[in-house]
């Protein structure tokens, strides 16, 4: 019987746990999990009937320890558990910015590196996976077959995780900020801002549905007919859109430089 540690219950630690359960992936009595703050385990455990300890308890005792920390708390909760994470145990790390390699710098677990995204709270999205080499196909099988129970895996490089991470991860953000900034514009014009954004939002969900089975170009060439209204706003996104996107990655891009720096001198 394996067991499962989640050291970390904020929103997503709490999350994955919460999934994991609902969908029959982990059985309940096989989580024991631990968190800074205790009043937030104890309402995960009231809601889910996982038990609570601490750290070292969850590390000693779990076969596969997920990390669910911030990326600038990692190296701080891996030395204290150093000495427990030995080459039997399998860790998840699904802190950011914290590389594979620093992983097996900071323990002798075999590591692996999860990035979800919090769509997979209704069993919808992609969570990018990357193994560290010292991972077995077993623990590649375990560890997919977990994050299938909530939404799509996508085994990639880790050096694509950023971006990729952009596409996935961070993109329900982006995408609710361009419907609000949609909005915005209609109410600039008269109309309504509760109104549009339910119209809004049905109409996105709707549109996700459409593109289960079509593509967007192909979604693009059924709606914007040759000549009509949709075609020419399609045009307008066409020429806006590229560099508004160019100055997103670049911006992501160096965020993501400070929190490496960040965790790098955090390791020291």
């Amino acid at each position: 019987m394996t067991s499962f540690g989640f050291i970390g219950t904020g929103h997503l630690g709490s999350m994955l746990v919460r999934k994991f359960v609902q969908m029959e992936a982990v059985d309940s009595g096989d989580i024991l999990a631990s968190n800074r703050t205790p009043e937030k385990a104890d309402r995960l455990a009231q809601v889910t009937n996982i038990r609570i300890s601490t750290n070292r308890t969850v590390a000693e005792l779990s076969d596969v320890i997920f990390i669910c920390v911030r990326p600038l708390e990692v190296a701080d909760v891996l030395k204290e558990l150093e000495f427990l994470l030995t080459p039997e145990k399998l860790l998840i790390s699904v802190a950011g910015d914290v590389s594979l390699k620093a992983l097996r710098e900071l323990c002798s677990s075999r590591v692996v590196r999860a990035f979800p995204s919090m769509t997979s709270e209704r069993l919808k999205g992609v969570t990018l996976l990357a193994f560290g080499d010292n991972a077995t196909a077993a623990d590649r099988h375990l560890t997919s077959q977990l994050f299938r129970t909530i939404g799509e895996v996508a085994h990639v490089e880790e050096t694509d995780f950023e971006v990729l991470a952009d596409l996935t991860s961070c993109a329900p953000g982006y995408f609710a900020a361009l419907l609000r900034e949609f909005v915005l514009a209609a109410k600039c014009r008269g109309i309504e801002e509760e109104l549009a954004e339910r119209l809004v939002k049905e109409t996105f969900l709707g549109t996700a549905l459409l593109l289960e089975d079509e593509s967007f170009q192909g979604l693009i060439t059924s709606v914007a007919t040759k000549g009509g209204i949709t075609e020419a706003g399609v045009k307008v996104i066409r020429e806006d859109a590229p560099a508004m996107f160019d100055r997103l990655f670049l911006a992501t891009q160096a965020r993501h430089d400070q929190v490496k720096k960040r965790t790098v001198l955090a390791e020291r």
